[in-house]
């Protein structure tokens, strides 16, 4: 399961949503990191497959950015006000389940306020939040990177010795509970 999960609005900031998987998997390892988008399943339910990859998580990074509290829906009214808001779910699915929110405040995005939030967001006001600004990138995704290494318990990917070749295994069992994994000169047995 992915220890970091990725709450983002498409209307917002998708872009910065991709940068943090691209990024912090290039950091923790693909299977660490997950983005709706490109990790859900052809065929799968994608209700119960966010949720139960909200539920296990170790942090959530809720993506804000200067739309993110005014896009509406197709109705036309504010998506944050619809109960059945993806972001909100996830953020809401998130704090019922002890799952640590970390707002990541993109380019000149304010500070949150519990004012315009849903009641059940509000406590997303007082989450620590942390910036990610394309003019200081590199310096703000190394902050996001330390911060989440104290946080989360994904191992961090290993960079290759020198004239060696890195490999990264990764698997997630699913259903009978069994991974299998195989790779050039390597042998695992069940």
């Amino acid at each position: 399961m992915a220890a970091i999960f990725i709450n983002y609005r498409t209307p917002d900031e998708p872009a910065y949503a991709v940068l943090l998987k691209q990024e912090l998997s290039r950091v923790f390892g693909e299977c660490a990191v997950f983005l709706a988008a490109t990790m859900v399943p052809a065929g799968e339910d994608f209700e119960r497959e966010l949720l139960r990859r909200v539920r296990g998580a170790e942090v959530l990074l809720a993506v804000v950015g200067p739309r993110w509290l005014s896009a509406t829906n197709a109705a036309g009214t504010r998506a944050l006000d619809d109960p059945d808001d993806w972001v909100r779910r996830e953020i809401t699915e998130a704090f019922d389940n002890g799952v640590r929110v970390v707002p990541v405040l993109t380019g000149p995005t304010p500070r949150l306020t519990d004012a315009p939030l849903p009641a059940e967001l509000a406590r997303l006001a007082t989450c620590q939040y942390l910036r990610l600004r394309h003019n200081d990138f590199p310096a703000d995704l190394a902050r996001i990177v330390e911060e989440l290494t104290a946080l989360v318990t994904a191992p961090r990917a290993r960079s290759p010795e020198r004239g060696g070749a890195a490999v990264t295994l990764n698997g997630e069992a699913r259903d009978n509970g069994r991974v299998y994994q195989a790779g050039r000169d390597l042998h695992l047995r069940e």
